[in-house]
């Protein structure tokens, strides 16, 4: 994989306002708490939700707020979620952003989209208050939902080539990228947590943690377990790099 071709950012923004893509699946309790801070951002002129088939009340929650809402009829999937929001966008540049997050402030929006408008790199990542303590002390988050990207670079077909997989959206768009040679910045937002899954699963903790742990095994079905581990250790001298 490369990662010493020293680059400055490479793309040029025609438009800059950032549109927000958020994708949702059962998301009632959670999704306004992100909604309220994106809603009327100066940085953001367009907010995007793509209801993946919720058996909940997140459309009627999000119909409270001044965006456009996507429904799926059945649920597709995060993968396939994210790139109808993006596909639906009018923006060069794209947040990503989860929907479960704690936390979230108007501070936060400008610290992880700054980087990227000033052109100083191409795309950033965040590293939430509740990652890892070894993604805190690397000061990066690789499998973080919080991004901002420009939509060029979300062009490749191999970051929504495996809808099939759980957990491949990151880690393919993390190759994408990585392999496009494309500088980037990870933002620590100091306030913002997600919500464990441990949490949000009726069945509780153990249920919850265990998911954790499939996760690991279905990214291993998207790129070896190597690679995966090694975007970690390419995106930290990275991150270092261009800071």
């Amino acid at each position: 994989m490369p990662y010493n071709r020293d680059m400055s950012a490479t793309h040029h923004l025609k438009n800059p306002k950032v549109s927000v893509v958020i994708a949702a699946y059962n998301e009632a309790p959670r999704i306004a708490n992100v909604l309220k801070v994106v809603e009327n951002h100066p940085l953001i002129d367009e907010v995007i939700v793509v209801n993946d088939g919720s058996a909940d009340n997140t459309s009627g929650v999000c119909k409270k707020f001044r965006i456009k809402l996507i429904e799926n009829k059945k649920n597709l999937g995060k993968t396939l979620s994210v790139k109808k929001g993006i596909e639906a966008t009018k923006n060069d540049l794209i947040m990503l952003l989860d929907a479960d997050l704690v936390g979230l402030n108007p501070e936060a929006i400008e610290q992880l989209a700054r980087p990227v408008l000033s052109e100083k790199v191409d795309w950033t990542l965040s590293v939430r208050k509740n990652s890892f303590l070894v993604m805190r002390l690397a000061k990066i988050d690789w499998m973080s939902g919080e991004r901002v990207v420009p939509k060029n670079l979300l062009l490749n077909g191999l970051i929504w080539s495996r809808p099939d997989v759980g957990y491949s959206l990151e880690t393919l768009m993390n190759k994408s990228l990585l392999d496009g040679n494309h500088t980037f910045q990870s933002v620590y937002l100091p306030t913002v947590t997600n919500t464990n899954k441990s949490n949000k699963n009726s069945e509780g903790f153990i249920s919850g943690w265990a998911k954790n742990f499939r996760m690991i095994g279905q990214i291993s079905k998207v790129v070896p377990f190597w690679e995966f581990i090694g975007q970690f250790f390419v995106m930290s001298y990275l991150n270092y790099k261009y800071r």
